[in-house]
């Protein structure tokens, strides 16, 4: 009990940090969503946070989809992917989320395309940027990026909703800025270039020690783990 009291408490306090930062940045908090991080997280503890009104969950590993299952179920939550997908994993993924967050190649979009036509499906996704060009990280280009979003958006089984980054690692939140400017600068390029037509609604950046920043440069959606369930132990 006393670990759910804490959950719901971090999330009572992320709600009004979320509120304050987009009062700041003149923004409404209903247009950001949050989405639970919740890689090594036990079922038991996403329950008590899913039931505090938070829907989305995601997920970084294959394996703890289908781990989580029976603790989640009947549970009014919807699950996504936001860890590297290979391809290998593709089926398996597709069992378990609604969206997946790290399209990053036009092989896995081609992938996941093959896949959907087999089962007469359509799924969300969200094109991966790696904003920041660190070579540890995952993501196309952000000089690759409009044309790998074009290619995505020509696959009829997959809906392309919008874009996912992974800011700057630091101590310094702010040293994350550029990397979440940056996004929002793909977007708006896109949307000018294609008339309109790809909207890109979805910039899913930030997460527990940035997401203030992320919300002062456009951000629809903040991966938050730490700060509500606290820090993992590995």
């Amino acid at each position: 009990m006393q670990i759910d009291a804490r959950i719901q408490a971090n999330v009572t306090a992320l709600h009004e940090r979320i509120a304050h930062s987009c009062r700041a940045a003149g923004r409404d908090p209903a247009d950001v969503d949050i989405l639970l991080a919740t890689k090594q997280v036990p079922a038991d503890r996403i329950a008590t946070a899913v039931r505090t009104g938070i829907r989305l969950i995601g997920e970084n590993k294959v394996q703890e989809l289908a781990e989580k299952d029976a603790g989640l179920a009947g549970l009014d939550c919807t699950r996504h992917f936001i860890g590297h997908l290979q391809s290998n994993k593709v089926n398996q993924v597709l069992r378990h989320v609604s969206c997946i967050q790290s399209i990053d190649s036009v092989d896995l979009a081609d992938r996941l395309q093959r896949r959907l036509d087999t089962l007469d499906q359509t799924i969300d996704v969200l094109v991966q940027v790696n904003t920041s060009a660190e070579d540890s990280k995952f993501g196309v280009t952000a000089d690759g990026a409009a044309d790998l979003i074009r290619e995505v958006a020509r696959r009829d089984r997959l809906r392309l909703r919008g874009l996912m980054t992974i800011g700057l690692p630091s101590d310094d939140p702010e040293l994350a800025r550029p990397s979440y400017r940056s996004l929002r600068a793909i977007r708006d390029d896109v949307r000018h270039s294609t008339g309109g037509e790809l909207r890109l609604d979805v910039l899913s950046m930030g997460m527990s020690h940035d997401l203030d920043i992320a919300i002062a440069e456009g951000a629809t959606m903040v991966r938050v783990g730490t700060a509500v369930f606290g820090t993992r132990q590995a």
